[in-house]
């Protein structure tokens, strides 16, 4: 609540709490010592449930196989020299098929898993059963043994009826089979087997199978099978080999037959379009005369122009002759050269001996002519006769010429022929080329893909004759001799550590929670003033029964700060004089040595000044107020000091009954209707002391105004006359502003908290409400601190225990 301010006067500054130094370990410590209770149960209870566990808990045995996987596909492309390709997702494959229903179905018929031992509990079944035989199609059954006198045992079903008499090592009928007794089944008088579906006991083999991979790169698989019997715990994984191995050269036996037979008629299939396609290649070369075509269409372009060439130098040879003849005959005149000397540039004519001799003679025969014309004239006889014979050899080769020309032309004619028919064939070679690459074409498809099958055939044949299973058992399960869970006593040492750290926890939690003052450096940095006094709760010590019984009831309450203050109230709500008969008197006790303390700490304070008005007040409710100023005045009037207690919280003033009447006290006083001497009482503290004590009163209708009426001031100052010490008892400081217009009138003001109860930012509000109303607040006191309990919050606390020690000697 929010005083009012006069008129220049200013507020304080507000006082602002440390911050929270880091924890340290001996906070920590005296943590966990404060909740050992609840530590200590979660404890106990952990514990209590791992035994519980490991009571209940039945050996488990486990027993493994490691299997080798082996692809026999691998192997053969290994022998035929193939690539061998990555299978990703083999070992997946495998291990699948080792989870499979049909493989645990297997098993579970193989070991007759059906039948198992319901009584008692944890018996092994090759402990009672050493023969089981079934049907496929037995219904399920439970048949109780029990042993009579001899060793026998009477089988009974479910009904209870005797459904017949065995011994061990004796076959019985049971409805779908029988079963044998082991020689050890006579150590239990009694024991129950059951008789399960084939799905059930293959979906029990599933749940407890193991299947893994040590590694991603080896063709290695584990089987592992936990059972509560060491003989099935070897018995199924080995089972579970067998059956898978002979699975596997079932599957690739079959895979390789089917194989070989599809690639057998494939090969057959292609075989025929081969050859049929090759016959259609070879009548088409045989018909077209086709050898290769890219060569002959070379060839023939190679001779096209061979014979070209020779036409061309033919028809030049036969035209130069020509020319050469026309001009002989044209230039032919009496005395002159033989105009067929000229032919001998003719190499061709040359080598024609005939032409040969004929051109010497006619040569021979001019340069005659020519040595007689130099002595004689053409009408010479023998120039005449020379001139005949020139003409008649000129005629002969003449002749010649002619048929050779006519020759060369018939070979121009010849050669033309020839290209003519050259050409007409290179027009009929693409048609032919691309005839022969489609018929060349599908003889290569199909000698390819039968090439091709006839390698794959092979490949199945060699799988087919290879005979392994593709999976060895490297590794077979062997007989369990100690439980794999054998480490039963450490899950219950783990569990009990759990409960530990989980008490732990649940103490952080609540220490969390616990937003409460509980140490003079709680108070001190909450409200900023010194501490005066701590104050030990009243009354007998309690037996360790009573204290660990109210230590479970707080453990399991939430924290004492979260309850109501006027549930925990130290004062009855009837105020001080309920209090009285339970004040400190008598004998020194520590409980009175702190109420001296106080006062000497609070002269110590206000050295010089006289101190004879003090007013106690408190946060909230149930803080301990009322308490410590009956305390305080008790152990001060027990010195024989002259000593006031005023029951100034008038908010629990008795209510005025109609007609009068009533016991008055402070506000009737201040009320004036009843004198000073109406509303003193005496209260005796012992040893003939008397205390003088002034009650409340009945309930006024503003006890704000009452209480900062100018009478109050008055009566004060009587009262610092005729009394050593005045100590008021005021409300609440946080609900009302009662104790701030009571500070006007006391010397010093003590500001109460209860350890454990009051809240610290109720501390920290009643504090700030002390400067604003500039209350003369000397310091606090912590309140109703009970040593054996608080002493974990601060070790000065456990003086106490010591003080009473004293006392108890001394006594």
């Amino acid at each position: 609540m929010e005083p009012l301010m006069l008129p220049g006067q200013v507020a304080p500054p507000p006082y602002v709490p440390p911050a929270p130094e880091p924890v340290k370990v001996r906070e920590l410590w005296g943590m966990v010592k404060r909740h050992r209770l609840l530590i200590g149960a979660c404890t106990a209870v952990g514990l209590a449930l791992g035994l519980l566990l490991v009571s209940r808990s039945r050996p488990e045995y486990e027993a493994t196989a490691t299997i080798v996987v082996d692809d026999n596909r691998e192997r053969v492309a290994r022998v035929l020299g193939n690539e061998v390709t990555d299978q990703k997702g083999r070992m997946a494959t495998e291990m699948e098929l080792l989870r499979s229903r049909l493989l645990a179905r297997a098993v579970a018929d193989s070991l007759e898993l059906r039948v198992s031992v319901v009584k008692p509990e944890g018996v092994p079944r090759s402990q009672v059963l050493s023969g089981i035989r079934l049907n496929r199609e037995a219904d399920t059954a439970t048949i109780t043994f029990v042993k009579q006198a001899y060793g026998e045992f009477e089988a009974r079903n479910a009904d209870g009826k005797v459904i017949g008499r065995t011994s061990a090592g004796t076959p019985m009928q049971v409805p779908g089979g029988q079963l044998i007794l082991a020689p050890e089944a006579v150590d239990h008088p009694e024991f129950t087997v059951a008789i399960g579906t084939r799905e059930g006991a293959a979906e029990a083999v599933a749940d407890q199978l193991d299947i893994s991979q040590p590694a991603e790169d080896a063709d290695v698989v584990h089987v592992a099978y936990r059972s509560s019997d060491p003989a099935l715990a070897r018995d199924v994984p080995n089972a579970l080999a067998a059956r898978y191995t002979e699975l596997r050269r079932d599957m690739h036996g079959s895979e390789a037959r089917s194989t070989v037979q599809f690639l057998r008629a494939q090969v057959d299939t292609l075989r025929g379009q081969l050859t049929a396609a090759e016959q259609r290649l070879q009548a088409f070369r045989e018909r077209e005369g086709v050898v290769a075509l890219p060569v002959e269409a070379s060839t023939q372009v190679t001779q096209q122009a061979q014979l070209q060439a020779q036409r061309n130098a033919l028809e030049a040879e036969r035209s130069a002759l020509a020319r050469s003849i026309a001009q002989a005959r044209s230039s032919t005149g009496p005395g002159a050269s033989s105009p067929y000397r000229n032919l001998t540039a003719f190499p061709t004519l040359l080598r024609n001996e005939t032409a040969t001799q004929l051109i010497t003679q006619i040569a021979q025969l001019e340069n005659e002519r020519a040595t007689m014309m130099r002595t004689r004239t053409a009408a010479d006889p023998d120039v005449q006769l020379l001139t005949q014979r020139i003409e008649q050899l000129e005629g002969q080769l003449g002749g010649i010429v002619n048929t050779y020309v006519q020759g060369l032309g018939n070979q121009v004619a010849s050669i033309d022929a020839s290209l003519g028919s050259f050409g007409a064939r290179m027009d009929r070679i693409p048609a032919q080329e691309v005839e022969l690459a489609r018929l060349s074409r599908q003889t290569d498809v199909l000698g390819g893909l039968y090439g091709q099958l006839q390698a794959r055939l092979k490949e199945a044949e060699v799988a087919e004759a290879v005979d392994e299973p593709g999976a060895v058992v490297v590794d077979p399960a062997t007989l369990p001799s100690k439980p794999s869970n054998g480490s039963t006593p450490l899950i219950a040492g783990v569990l009990a550590i759990f409960g530990m750290l989980l008490g732990v926890g649940i103490a952080f939690a609540r220490e969390y929670a616990d937003v409460s003052v509980h140490t003079r450096d709680d108070l001190q940095a909450a409200t900023g003033f010194p501490v005066l006094g701590w104050v030990p709760r009243m009354g007998a010590t309690l037996s360790p029964g009573k204290k660990a019984l109210r230590g479970m009831r707080r453990m399991l309450r939430p924290g004492r700060a979260a309850e109501s203050h006027a549930g925990r109230a130290l004062v009855p709500t009837a105020g001080i004089a309920s209090l009285m008969p339970s004040l400190p008197a008598g004998a020194p006790t520590a409980t009175a040595d702190s109420y001296e303390w106080l006062y000497r700490n609070l002269l110590f304070l206000k050295p010089g000044e006289d101190v004879r008005a003090v007013l106690v007040t408190s946060p909230l409710p149930g803080d301990g107020k009322t308490t410590t100023a009956a305390g305080l005045a008790s152990t001060l009037a027990q010195r024989g000091l002259r000593v006031l207690l005023i029951d100034a919280d008038l908010r629990r003033g008795a209510p005025a009954p109609e007609g009068g009447g009533g016991t008055p006290g402070l506000s009737d006083l201040l009320a004036g209707t009843a004198p000073l001497a109406d509303v003193v009482q005496l209260v005796n503290v012992g040893e003939g002391r008397q205390l003088h004590y002034i009650p409340a009163g009945h309930l006024p209708p503003d006890p704000v105004q009452l209480l900062g009426s100018p009478r109050i001031q008055v009566l004060m100052e009587w009262l610092r006359e005729k009394y050593f010490i005045v100590v008021l008892d005021s409300p609440p400081l946080n609900l009302f502003a009662d104790a701030a217009v009571l500070g006007a009138c006391a010397d010093a003001t003590l500001l109460v908290s209860r350890a454990g109860v009051t809240p610290f930012e109720a501390v920290v509000h009643a504090a700030e409400q002390c400067r604003r109303a500039r209350m003369p607040t000397v310091g606090t006191v912590l309140n109703d601190i009970v040593p054996d309990r608080d002493r974990d919050y601060d070790p000065a606390y456990r003086w106490y225990e010591e003080g009473r020690a004293y006392y108890a000697r001394v006594a």
